[in-house]
């Protein structure tokens, strides 16, 4: 791997470490020949000449060191930048001490040793920095300055020249860093709501076929056996009229459940979400299992107030009915389905459905909800279903728990927030429908 490829490949903090070193080199570079040249103050040269050449080694090893596979841990990057604070306080040694301006690089590198390292590290780095600056105030090597006014303000005035650019310079790139660095947040969470969105559509549309797959398979098993009987007489049989009505409604119910499919399908109205009256989704789903399965009695207990309102989609009703078809499969003499208001919080809905077949084993029972669990036989169910229907219920805020009942068979518990609409709220409604209705 070439060092290009290496460097744009690194975590960005190792390259902002790298690239920081430069910037430090190249501002250092420029204030020995400022100072040496310009203002002809005799500076140590060779030591400090060798300083910035050990700082740049420093800088070209740590680029090196981006091609080794293996990572930079925490206590290497912390070394680093010890040095970096070592280097930095032998220059300022030999070119006047705390009173340069290269002394402001201290905070840089607390700066960046607070997003680079953890604070178990960047407090004793932070020391180190504060501890050799007070130490600069008092120890440093005396620069031969000539007695000239005119010269002293002249140094003053090139430091803080030197000294507002190196900041101009320090915010603009850390702004850059920080701009970049919300673009890609920002990025990050269009790119996860387009995700979420797909998702749900998904679920949505796994929930609606597994709901149409239960609709469909009883109509399709009526026609199956009253074909099958058509066709084992040589002659139409005497009943043959009702037979062909027989067929024709539950065609009709297939055509009604594709229809309800086919409609609710859309991108736009599959994760459109309303507000349903508690009272009118089970009294629909109540009326869908009647039609679709009219030789299963079921039992309906509605105790709710009118005013119960919950946030539902196409998947809702359809994961109800799921349950309610397999309570019909396990129990073909009784079902029931029963909805109430929570006791203790009479804004959260209670939906039960209870039969009376043989229950799920209790090995069976810990699976639900975790992966595909079918107490059917081989070919009549995959088990997805429960898995779907449990997933769009809990999209919504709500919950599924499946038990025994004391009496024998099963009671599906599905628990679903709700809330009132406000007076302005329904009278707001109430116009809508009176308008749309001319």
């Amino acid at each position: 791997m070439d060092l290009r490829t290496a460097f744009r490949q690194a975590p960005a903090h190792l390259r902002l470490l790298v690239v920081m070193r430069a910037v430090a080199i190249a501002a250092i570079a420029a204030i020995l020949y400022c100072v040496d040249c310009i203002l002809d103050i005799r500076l140590p040269l060779v030591p400090l000449v060798g300083l910035v050449g050990v700082y740049a080694a420093l800088d070209l090893l740590m680029l090196l060191r981006l091609r080794h596979a293996s990572a930079i841990g925490e206590r290497e990057l912390f070394g680093q930048l010890l040095a970096d604070v070592a280097i930095l306080t032998a220059v300022l040694y030999l070119t006047g001490g705390a009173s340069n301006p290269l002394a402001f690089y201290y905070l840089v590198l607390v700066l960046y040793s607070s997003m680079a390292l953890p604070p178990r590290l960047v407090w004793p780095l932070a020391g180190a920095c504060v501890l050799s600056y007070v130490g600069l105030h008092f120890f440093h090597a005396e620069l031969s300055l000539p007695p000239s006014g005119e010269l002293n303000l002249a140094l003053e005035y090139v430091a803080e020249l030197l000294m507002y650019a190196f900041i101009a310079v320090l915010i603009a790139w850390f702004g850059i860093k920080l701009n970049a660095l919300q673009r890609a947040q920002h990025e990050h969470v269009r790119a996860q709501a387009e995700k979420d969105a797909r998702e749900r559509y998904l679920l949505g549309l796994a929930a609606l076929s597994a709901g149409t797959a239960h609709e469909l398979s009883t109509p399709l098993s009526t026609i199956s056996v009253v074909v099958g009987e058509l066709r084992d007489h040589d002659s139409p049989p005497p009943d043959w009229k009702e037979s062909i009505d027989m067929l024709w409604s539950q065609v009709q119910l297939c055509r009604r459940s594709l229809s309800a499919m086919a409609g609710a399908a859309g991108v736009e109205r599959l994760g459109e979400v309303q507000n349903v009256p508690a009272t009118e989704l089970v009294a629909e789903v109540a009326a869908r299992l009647r039609a679709v399965r009219p030789e299963v009695p079921l039992k309906l207990g509605l105790y709710i107030e009118d005013h119960l309102v919950l946030r539902s989609d196409h998947t809702l009703a359809q994961a109800v009915m799921n349950f309610l078809n397999n309570a019909a499969d396990a129990s073909p003499d009784w079902v029931e389905l029963r909805a109430v208001q929570d006791r203790l919080n009479p804004l959260k809905l209670v939906i039960e459905v209870r039969d009376r077949g043989p229950g799920i084993a209790p090995e069976l029972r810990q699976r639900l909800g975790k992966g595909l669990v079918s107490s059917k036989s081989p070919g009549a169910g995959s088990g997805t279903g429960i898995l779907i229907a449990q997933a769009a219920i809990e999209r919504l805020g709500g919950s599924v728990t499946i038990s025994e009942r004391r009496s024998g068979g099963t009671c599906v518990r599905i628990e679903l927030p709700g809330f009132r609409l406000s007076r302005e709220k329904e009278n707001a409604d109430s116009r809508r429908e009176r308008i749309a209705s001319r």
